[in-house]
């Protein structure tokens, strides 16, 4: 599962983080929502690195990890969940426009409804890929 482009991928988030925690600390940046980001960056590379290293060294994790990839169940699971997570989405959205619009937060009902509408378009063309597919 892991392999040398995954290592360097976890490389360049650490050296993405380290720069904009960087240039954050030499005020370059003006936010510090960018040191943050830099900080969640490199502690998000640190941790895939140490998880690839342990894979490629340690026999018996690299066989759980690789039974909890290819598992046909964990896959429907994950498959259940995002089906699950976009209703739960939809839904929330759809009460949120009727809430703004009662209150009057007119920004606010347009920006759950666009989010409402690219939800359903992209559901509609995986739909239609996926019917034409299977």
């Amino acid at each position: 599962m892991y392999n040398n482009k995954k290592l360097i991928l976890s490389i360049f988030w650490i050296v993405l983080g380290a720069v904009l925690l960087g240039l954050s600390v030499a005020e370059v940046l003006d936010s510090s929502i960018y040191a943050g980001m830099g900080g969640a960056l490199i502690a998000i590379g640190v941790l895939q690195v140490a998880r690839n290293l342990r894979y490629r060294k340690d026999t018996e994790y690299r066989e759980k990890i690789d039974t909890e990839v290819s598992d046909e169940r964990n896959r429907y699971l994950r498959m259940m969940s995002w089906s699950w997570t976009g209703y739960v989405v939809v839904l929330a959205e759809a009460v949120g426009v009727v809430a703004a619009m009662i209150l009057g937060k007119h920004t606010v009902q347009l920006v759950l409804s666009y989010s409402v509408c690219l939800i359903l378009a992209a559901y509609w063309i995986s739909y239609m890929i996926l019917k034409n597919k299977y």
